[in-house]
């Protein structure tokens, strides 16, 4: 039984190593990162979270694809379903705001969720695994706000 879950724990690591925020990390850092996080299925329809819900997390898609609901506060040229290694709710991690849309699992999807409070924890705990975890997270808000400035389409957007 343990070889079993020990092929399933590498498989795990291998896909958190292809998610953007986590893809300088080391299999050692991966394997910390990995412990904190929450693993959540959705079935299609089912609705991840809420507009106006506060925030206290980031939801990183595993595998299927999720449905952003329009939302009059999103630009008209935002991403309207994303996919595996796309992050949901990106901010929340910094700041418990409200959730800019209502997001709705397209198909079966299977997330892994990192709470404000655990981030922060790691931050405090690991400095190594949060400076990289914050560049990444960092180059991803560029890239984002850059789209944004010049009306890209496809803007990502949570």
């Amino acid at each position: 039984m343990k070889f079993f879950r020990a092929d399933a724990n590498i498989q795990k690591i291998e896909r958190l190593k292809n998610i953007p925020i986590f893809h300088t990390l080391t299999r050692r850092e991966l394997f910390e990162v990995d412990e904190l996080l929450h693993d959540r299925t959705y079935e299609k329809g089912e609705i991840i979270f809420e507009k106006g819900e506060m925030g206290h997390g980031i939801f990183i898609i595993l595998s299927g694809k999720v449905r952003v609901n329009p939302s009059p506060e999103l630009p008209a040229n935002a991403i309207t379903e994303m996919g595996p290694g796309d992050l949901l709710g990106i901010l929340s991690l910094f700041d418990e705001t409200p959730r800019l849309a209502t997001i709705v699992a397209a198909e079966q999807s299977a997330m892994a969720v990192l709470f404000q409070a655990e981030f922060s924890a790691l931050l405090k705990k690991n400095k190594n695994i949060g400076v990289k975890v914050l560049v990444e997270i960092a180059r991803i808000l560029g890239r984002r706000a850059t789209q944004l400035l010049l009306k890209e389409i496809h803007i990502p957007s949570l």
